[in-house]
């Protein structure tokens, strides 16, 4: 396999940047290529690289934020003219800065995404879909949930059917035809970003590449009545979510490498294989952000290099060009040129004048200070953040990034949680007592290292436990301040949205009926479930699947006016949602009439589902324990050909047993815990209260055996 070598070069910083701001213009000539970015400060600014520096073509006055940056041109011609959208507007200009177009979109909802191909101009809010040709509206689409980003398959000609797909927060892309949703199709999880696979949607020229905010890549042909799935990309390596997605031959193999930038700050390059099927060639990671990656040629002409952008405003280069000499080839005296000895005066002479210009500023502040009359101004600062479940660890991911260094993070949550141990993550954590009294179950303080402006934390939630996690972010600007950012834990915070169920499992079903209007009954779903979309869908009656990530089990949910019906094997979930439900309805004064049926098989089919995962974690904790004293064993003797080879094997795979052990220390006591509450829901519905022989279901969950587990069960 193909092994990169790619160096860092940093070329400027702008603002704070958002997801695809930035793009690289189209080489004439075989001219080098010019960048051109979009920034929070609304400049969008097109320049070249001189001598590793940027030489400004042209640089727009500030505005609003820029929220997407795109190029685009006339069929079949060169794609030379720059489109920036901000807030409701979208502006266009030509490579020389010329503005030529202006465009007023008049949508409720700030621009987020946008595609532009010939005389289309394709764009999204949060939930709707516009179309405009020539600047007059073609179609209109208001989306279930929320959309996240917006392609448009590639012209056969002139006048050919534009066909855009929607990238939908429901793990669902839309294939549009004008106002009409042609179909939809589920992928790995909430599709992020979409890209046309080489750059041209292929060979058969209607591929694209999807990237998810859990961090799944995957290709898929969109065909005119189903797509067909080519190949999906796991994240095993549990790195961020797909922020950005290009094709370039970085490798100069003569076909198109896939460029992936992620969240994190990782940017991969996949080659592909025989088969088609892409395999890893290099990584990459900046520690920032990444908010757009481009392949092309920009710094030295014959050196292919990736282009990125970074959340920060960070314009870096990832160059084929080696910087590196062999010592023996350098001369015992090194002359310095005139070109790097102008560089090095001007670079002194900008130092000393921002030395010069800090120490004014200080004495201007200290004299503030000693003024009883002044008020000390706080500068602001802006913060990415995200909280999302990840699907294959069944835990949270607290994303924060600043535009500046962080002090530290305190967390502070009304419900039990448990903080997970996070690779990314080189903080100082301190825990704090907590009087649970006060609405404290949780404080803790992430103290950063110098200059970290990226903060990644792992939480697992508890089903049940439902309330509010606070994160005050402290900035180590002068004078110090705080952002607070709040993350709703929902009752049923573990499950997420899926699209097919199994529906052979025995189910238990809880119906509610009263007078409640669709609207309400979907803001007490809204309040209770995640990914349940915040507006109401168009539809009378409305379906959604949902699958917990920790144990597996199902729910099914029905809803329209005056009716709701909940289907799951769990009882435990049915349980959570009755009591929730029944709390809203009440605050609502609505009388809700509570019809239950379960299914005594439903508790021990859930029972056997947890039986393996309890299996695996008393096997992985009981190997992690034998590992120091095989270990010893092991130094004082020559070989350990006199083990087991069971015991042989866990000495070879030490270090990933413990690696796994600390990444879900509490794994039994949570499936422990789950199993008392499936034991005491099961006999709360049939009216028994069986919380005094708990004592005696935790003895025989101490001796774990399933056959004895369901006969406690059976016989209580």
């Amino acid at each position: 396999m193909l092994q990169l070598q790619l160096n860092r070069v940093d070329y400027c910083q702008v603002g704070t940047t958002n997801a695809k701001c930035m793009k690289l213009m189209p080489s004439v000539q075989k001219e080098l290529q010019r960048v051109v970015v979009g920034d929070s400060s609304g400049v969008v600014q097109l320049f070249a690289i001189k001598q590793k520096e940027p030489v400004n073509i042209f640089k727009s006055l500030p505005s609003k934020r820029i929220t997407r940056v795109e190029l685009a041109g006339k069929f079949n011609d060169v794609y030379d003219r720059i489109f920036a959208s901000s807030l409701s507007t979208v502006t266009g200009y030509s490579k020389k800065g010329k503005q030529f177009f202006s465009f007023e979109t008049n949508m409720t909802e700030p621009i987020r995404s946008m595609s532009v191909m010939g005389d289309n101009l394709c764009i999204t809010g949060s939930y709707v879909y516009n179309c405009y040709k020539n600047s007059q509206e073609s179609a209109y689409y208001l989306c279930p949930d929320k959309i996240n980003d917006v392609i448009c398959l590639p012209l056969t000609s002139a006048d050919s059917k534009l066909i855009p797909i929607l990238a939908c927060n429901d793990r669902t892309l839309r294939v549009l035809d004008d106002s009409i949703v042609l179909y939809e199709t589920e992928v790995a999880g909430p599709p992020s970003t979409l890209a046309l696979h080489n750059r041209d949607a292929g060979l058969s020229g209607n591929e694209i590449v999807y990237g998810t905010s859990d961090g799944k890549v995957g290709l898929l042909e969109m065909n005119a009545d189903e797509p067909l799935p080519k190949w999906e990309l796991a994240n095993d390596r549990r790195l961020g979510g797909i922020s950005c997605l290009d094709s370039y031959d970085i490798t100069s193999d003569g076909i198109l490498d896939l460029l992936v930038g992620r969240e994190d700050g990782t940017i991969e390059v996949y080659g592909y294989d025989s088969m088609d099927n892409p395999e890893l060639r290099y990584t990459y990671n900046g520690n920032e952000g990444i908010t757009s990656i481009q392949g092309g040629c920009i710094g030295t002409s014959g050196y292919d290099e990736i282009v990125v952008s970074t959340y920060n405003g960070w314009i870096f280069g990832l160059t084929s060009e080696s910087f590196n000499k062999e010592l023996s080839a350098l001369p015992a005296t090194l002359s310095v040129d005139k070109d790097s000895s102008a560089k090095m005066n001007k670079l002194k002479s900008e130092l000393d004048k921002l030395q010069s210009q800090v120490v004014k500023m200080r004495n201007v502040y200290q004299s503030t200070l000693s003024n009883p009359n002044s008020l000390s101004q706080l500068k602001t600062f802006q913060i990415n953040n995200r909280f999302e479940l990840n699907r294959d660890d069944a835990s949270y991911t607290l994303s924060i990034e600043a535009e500046v260094p962080i002090d530290n993070v305190l967390l502070q949550c009304d419900v039990p949680i448990d903080l997970l141990d996070s690779e990314k993550n080189s903080c100082v954590v301190s825990y704090s007592e907590c009087d649970e009294n006060d609405g404290n179950f949780v404080l803790v303080t992430y103290r950063c290292q110098a200059n970290t402006t990226r903060l990644d934390i792992k939480i697992r939630t508890i089903e049940g436990q439902y309330g509010m996690l606070q994160a005050y972010v402290t900035s180590r600007i002068q004078p110090k301040n705080c952002l607070v950012k709040q993350y709703v834990i929902k009752p049923l915070s573990l499950h997420q949205r899926t699209h097919l169920i199994d529906d052979k499992r025995p189910i238990n079903k809880l119906k509610l009926s009263g007078n409640f209007s669709l609207a309400e009954i979907h803001s007490w779903l809204y309040y209770s479930i995640p990914e349940i979309p915040e507006k109401v869908p168009a539809e009378n009656e409305i379906k959604f699947y949902f699958i917990n990530t920790f144990l597996g089990s199902q729910l099914e949910i029905n809803y329209k006016q005056n009716e709701a019906i909940f289907m799951s094997e769990n009882v435990s979930t049915i349980s959570i949602l009755k009591d929730v439900l029944s709390k809203k309805a009440t605050d609502k004064k609505v009388v809700l009439n509570i019809d239950l049926e379960t299914t005594p098989e439903s508790t021990l089919y859930t029972l056997k589902c947890i039986h393996p995962m309890i299996d695996y974690h008393m096997l992985l904790a009981k190997k992690v324990h034998l590992i120091d004293a095989l270990k010893e064993l092991a130094v004082n003797e020559n070989n350990t050909n006199f083990l087991t080879p069971e015991y042989q094997e866990i000495l070879e795979n030490a270090e990933r047993y413990k690696e796994e052990y600390k990444r879900s220390p509490s794994h039994l006591e949570r499936l422990y815990g789950m199993i008392t509450d499936l034991y005491i829901d099961k006999f709360k519905f049939i009216g028994q209260n069986v919380k005094n022989k708990v004592s005696l279901l935790v003895e025989k969950l101490d001796n774990y055996e399933l056959d004895e587990l369901i006969k406690f069960f059976q016989s209580s």
